[in-house]
């Protein structure tokens, strides 16, 4: 008898991946770490929407080493489908705060959680939930939709690593 073994990852947004290299767990410090995480890249379980890069290409200079990093790893950047693209457009619908409106470029917030819908992953991100119960009129923060959506949400990274049993 053969078992079905499910297949589990991370969609990481691009505040996580700034806050790990600029911020936090930056790589001349912390190579083991960016070891570790090449390596969840390299077996498909670490992903995020083709909207990072796009973001982190906004973001920084052509030079920038994040963004050098993010080009070597390109494996990991997704496509959007179109279950995908009907869940931006409810996740939009839903909390439409999520996203700064008037923007030319698209925010790739609810590309990453819509990633991780389609997926039934765990979205990585360094955005603190924003307490909608609490506080109604604040802006919904990614931690905030994945609530809504039932995805579970890491926005500490020692979560993240312990999870992994990573030890530095």
């Amino acid at each position: 008898m053969t078992t079905l073994q499910l297949f589990s990852g991370y969609c990481i947004d691009t505040s996580a991946l700034i806050d790990l290299w600029r911020r936090k767990y930056a790589p001349d410090v912390f190579p083991s770490l960016w070891k570790n995480l090449e390596n969840l890249i390299s077996q498909g379980r670490l992903i995020t929407s083709h909207k990072v890069l796009e973001e982190l290409k906004r973001y920084f200079d052509k030079n920038d080493e994040l963004l050098e990093w993010a080009k070597k790893h390109k494996g990991m950047f997704e496509n959007l489908d179109e279950k995908q693209l009907d869940s931006v457009r409810d996740i939009e619908k839903r909390f439409p705060g999520l996203v700064e409106t008037g923007k030319e470029d698209e925010d790739a917030d609810p590309f990453v959680i819509a990633l991780a819908i389609s997926k039934g992953w765990t979205v990585i991100t360094s955005e603190q939930p924003a307490n909608l119960n609490a506080n109604p009129t604040a802006r919904p923060k990614i931690p905030d939709v994945c609530e809504h959506y039932n995805l579970k949400c890491i926005y500490q990274f020692l979560e993240f690593f312990r999870e992994q049993k990573w030890k530095f």
